[in-house]
C-alpha cells in the first residue's frame, strides 16, 4: 500500500454548469407551451388588435382597425334599448283582452310582441253594406282608445267571405267586390275613429284582406259569418316597418 497523500478533487462549488443550460431550457419551453396555449384562446378581435400593437412597435404603418371593441366602462354606461312600442305591449293587451271580454262579438289573439283583436262584421255591418250600425259603436269605442294609447301603426284588416260583396262596377261576390267591401269597411272604421275618438290617421293603416283569410269554411252560414270581420293588428315595432304595408291589397295567391 501507498504511504502518498490522496489528492483532494478540485471540484467548482455550486450547481454543474449544465444543469443551468438545462434549466434555461425547461423555460424556454414552458414560455412557448404558455404562448401556444394563449393563442388557442384569443378572439379574433382581440388577436388583431395584438397584431395591430406588433405592427406599431416595429414601425409598420398603421390602419384603422375593421372593429372596435368598446372598453368595459363604455359597456357598462350603455343601455339597451327598448322600442316604446314594446313596452306599451304589455298595458294596452290587458285593456284589450278586458274589452273582448265585455263583448261577445270580440275576440282576441295575442303574442310576445304583437296582438290581434277581431270583431264580427255582422257586429258592424249589415250584409254587403259600408254603414257601420248605431249598436257598433260600444265595440268600436272600447277599441279606439287602444289605439290612441298605443304608439305604434295598427293594421285595420277588412275580411269577407266568398259571396258577400257590394254593388259596384264589379259584380257582387266576385273577388274585386269583396276586395272592395273588404277595404272601404276598413276605411270606414278608419274615419270612424278620426271623427268621434280624433285617432291619428297616421297611426292606422288599411288592409283588404277579401276572402283570402277565412277563419272557417265557406261552405257552411257559420263559416261565412266568421270569415266577415274586422281585424285590428297591434305590433311592437317601428312607423317604418309597418307603413310599408299601407294601402296594401292582399295577393290571392
Amino acid at each position: 500500500m501507498s504511504d502518498q497523500p490522496v489528492e483532494e478533487c478540485k471540484c467548482e462549488k455550486g450547481a454543474p454548469k449544465w444543469v443551468v443550460t438545462f434549466g434555461d431550457m425547461m423555460s424556454l419551453l414552458l414560455t412557448f407551451f404558455v404562448l401556444l396555449l394563449s393563442f388557442s384562446t384569443t378572439e379574433v378581435v382581440k388577436y388583431k388588435r395584438m397584431a395591430g400593437s406588433i405592427k406599431e412597435a416595429f414601425g409598420v404603418a398603421q390602419t384603422s382597425p375593421d372593429h372596435t371593441t368598446p372598453a368595459g366602462e363604455e359597456i357598462t354606461i350603455q343601455q339597451i334599448e327598448i322600442p316604446k312600442t314594446m313596452a306599451q305591449m304589455a298595458t294596452v293587451r290587458a285593456k284589450a283582452a278586458r274589452h273582448a271580454r265585455k263583448q261577445p262579438k270580440v275576440e282576441m289573439n295575442s303574442g310576445a310582441d304583437w296582438f290581434r283583436i277581431q270583431i264580427d262584421g255582422d257586429a258592424l255591418f249589415d250584409t254587403g253594406q259600408i254603414t257601420i250600425k248605431p249598436e257598433a259603436a260600444a265595440i268600436l269605442d272600447g277599441v279606439a282608445p287602444l289605439i290612441n294609447d298605443f304608439d305604434g301603426v295598427v293594421k285595420v284588416e277588412g275580411h269577407t267571405d266568398t259571396d258577400r260583396g257590394v254593388r259596384t262596377r264589379f259584380d257582387s261576390g266576385s273577388a274585386e267586390g269583396n276586395y272592395e267591401l273588404a277595404g272601404l269597411r276598413a276605411i270606414v272604421v278608419m274615419d270612424y275613429f278620426f271623427k268621434n275618438h280624433n285617432v291619428d290617421r297616421n297611426k292606422m293603416v288599411p288592409v283588404a284582406m277579401g276572402e283570402f283569410k277565412p277563419r272557417g269554411t265557406n261552405l257552411s252560414e257559420d263559416g261565412k259569418a266568421r270569415n266577415r270581420r274586422v281585424e285590428f293588428e297591434f305590433v311592437a315595432g317601428s312607423k317604418a316597418e309597418i307603413q310599408d304595408t299601407q294601402g296594401s291589397f292582399v295577393d290571392p295567391d
